[in-house]
């Protein structure tokens, strides 16, 4: 059996030119490419995908969003990986949200170099890589924003 995770390299992995170097991170730890998209950000789309944080953190969080990745382009990536933990494994393979506390050997603790501090500071989202879908419903829930409809139905016929 195998799990599947959403990871979106986010436009600082992009322009840092990080992709692959992170790829190769998710292939040395058994993970395996799926599927790869590519997706200009609209408003619509990063604010729908950030919709749960944006209720929780208000406008200002909203205003961030919208400065930080309309405009740009974000890769999502679906990976799988054998046994039933995916997601945890990948997000484990990440590392901290906040790049200047991530524990080195992770993705955010060796190539990072933002924090939530400074980012909150200049009023935009911290650049922190990657996203990870954080369970198995968000996974759906982004699967569905990111891909078209046919993703899902491939990967379930997989």
């Amino acid at each position: 059996m195998k799990s599947y995770c959403l990871i979106i390299m986010k436009p600082d992995a992009l322009e840092r030119e990080l992709v692959e170097k992170i790829i190769q991170r998710f292939k040395n730890n058994g993970f395996t490419i799926e599927m790869l998209g590519y997706k200009t950000v609209t408003e619509k789309l990063i604010l729908k995908h950030y919709a749960h944080v944006v209720k929780k953190l208000g406008k200002s969080f909203e205003k961030a969003a919208i400065k930080s990745f309309v405009g740009k382009g974000m890769l999502p990536i679906i990976l799988s990986q054998k046994g039933n933990d995916a997601i945890a494994n990948a997000r484990l393979l990440i590392g901290a949200t906040d790049p200047s506390t991530a524990s080195g050997g992770t993705i955010r603790g060796d190539y990072g170099s933002d924090s939530i501090e400074m980012a909150n500071q200049e009023d935009r989202c911290c650049n922190n890589l990657i996203h990870a879908s954080d369970a198995q419903e968000s996974f759906l829930e982004e699967l569905s924003l990111w891909f078209s409809p046919e993703a899902y139905e491939i990967l379930m016929t997989d």
